[in-house]
């Protein structure tokens, strides 16, 4: 049978790593559990081995996406399940409502979107771009993405852009009872709100990135009788 290595990337993030642990090691689809320690100064890592885990670690900061593609790095199985570390109410039904879809080859990914309050808040999602740290997708997928755009919270952005360029399915569910501890909450209200500003800016430029500039260019490609001569 097919199984998971889930990639759990984390900066300093051991207040509430044990509850997005728990539940991944104790999953039967779940063959290994990685957390790719963004240089975490406060004791991640060392909690991320006692609680069972397997660590890799980057030396110096290097980002979101960073620590994602070491994680892919040392994973041994072709399906890959990303968890954000700052997750509350993680549990073993929303792992499976993620991974199977994969799993049976529904689909090349698939996204669990922490749900909203309100239900028009979660209508939107089908308006608004899919993001989501709780992913699962094939490897193959993961690869198809150039390096370029596998940047901090860029990488979010890249894999919905390019799994629709490639032809491949995608889809997304809402899970209740899943959320997050906010960067405000987490960092203090300055330096929480810088990095949200941070992100932002990424899914913006990204987004700018993909499809304002290479979409259009992928289209002309794509025409008949057209060709196309990469700048």
């Amino acid at each position: 049978m097919t199984r998971v290595s889930a990639v759990v990337p984390a900066r300093d993030e051991r207040p509430t790593l044990a509850g997005v642990l728990r539940p991944l090691l104790a999953h039967p689809m779940v063959d290994e559990v990685i957390v790719a320690d963004d240089a975490s100064v406060d004791g991640t890592a060392e909690l991320a081995r006692e609680l069972g885990a397997r660590v890799v670690r980057l030396p110096d900061n290097g980002g979101k996406a960073a620590a994602m593609a070491l994680g892919v790095a040392a994973a041994r199985n072709d399906v890959i399940l990303f968890c954000d570390a700052d997750l509350i109410g993680l549990s073993e039904e929303a792992i499976t409502r993620i991974v199977e879809p994969v799993l049976r080859g529904d689909c090349a990914m698939f996204v669990g979107i922490r749900g909203r309050r309100s239900y028009w808040a979660n209508r939107l999602l089908h308006f608004t771009p899919i993001l989501g740290g709780e992913r699962a997708l094939l490897r193959s997928l993961w690869e198809e993405v150039p390096a370029s755009y596998k940047r901090n919270f860029q990488i979010e952005i890249a894999l919905n852009f390019f799994a629709k360029a490639n032809g491949h399915r995608m889809d997304f569910t809402v899970i209740h009872g899943l959320r997050q501890v906010i960067k405000e909450r987490k960092r203090g209200l300055l330096r929480g709100m810088v990095q949200r500003l941070s992100m932002v800016a990424d899914i913006v430029i990204v987004s700018w990135r993909l499809y304002v500039v290479l979409q259009p260019q992928l289209m002309l490609r794509a025409l008949p009788g057209r060709s196309y001569r990469s700048s």
